[in-house]
């Protein structure tokens, strides 16, 4: 059972990410680039993983986004008309993520969730580690550090001015709940890369 302080914690937490996350956000606390207390806000694309379920489908590599983000989704495209190279790696796509029929492809696959934020819980003595693996996460989602106290008074012009540089968001304690004391810059969803693509797919993985 949840002591009155954890749910209180709960309960500050909510209102502090409502306008980023919204209140029914699922999220998990998972480690996430070498910083172990990272909480994944994220929203899954429901029918694409109970296609993926349904059809049983392979795990996508790097090289196989890389393919399929060349594919129109769900169109029947000519293999004639695609470049040679191209043709040839859509014959190495893993179980449901493209179906070929004689001389045509169809892409199937596309991402299986997008991450609204991941928030990364760091003692306020510690922000530098945190930060570093902040870093790490920004180019892929939007991030904030989540400290257990006030900035010391003497590091704070350094936090806040590091962190609004890389764009990474700070959510501090206050006499009223959590107060963004840098607020995080958006991120675009579904940057057409295959290594962000992979990010989520690695994520997909690894949730509950």
């Amino acid at each position: 059972m949840a002591t009155a302080t954890a749910v209180d914690s709960h309960a500050r937490l909510e209102r502090a990410l409502a306008l980023l996350v919204g209140g029914n956000t699922p999220s998990a606390e998972l480690s996430l680039k070498s910083h172990r207390k990272t909480l994944v806000f994220y929203r899954r694309d429901a029918a694409e993983c109970a296609r993926r379920r349904h059809h049983d489908a392979a795990p996508l590599a790097i090289g196989h986004l890389a393919t399929l983000l060349e594919l129109p989704t769900e169109l029947d495209v000519p293999l004639a008309a695609l470049p040679k190279p191209l043709r040839e790696r859509t014959h190495a796509l893993p179980r449901a993520a493209a179906t070929l029929t004689g001389s045509r492809i169809r892409r199937h696959a596309v991402r299986p969730l997008a991450v609204d934020l991941a928030l990364l819980r760091t003692s306020a003595h510690h922000w530098k580690k945190a930060l570093i693996h902040a870093c790490d996460i920004a180019p892929f989602a939007r991030c904030a550090l989540l400290l257990n106290a006030p900035t010391p008074a003497d590091e704070r012009d350094d936090l806040y001015m590091r962190a609004a540089y890389y764009g990474i968001g700070v959510l501090e304690p206050a006499s009223d709940g959590l107060v963004w004391a840098v607020p995080p810059e958006s991120h675009p969803d579904f940057r057409h890369t295959p290594v962000d693509w992979q990010f989520t797919e690695q994520l997909h993985a690894r949730l509950p």
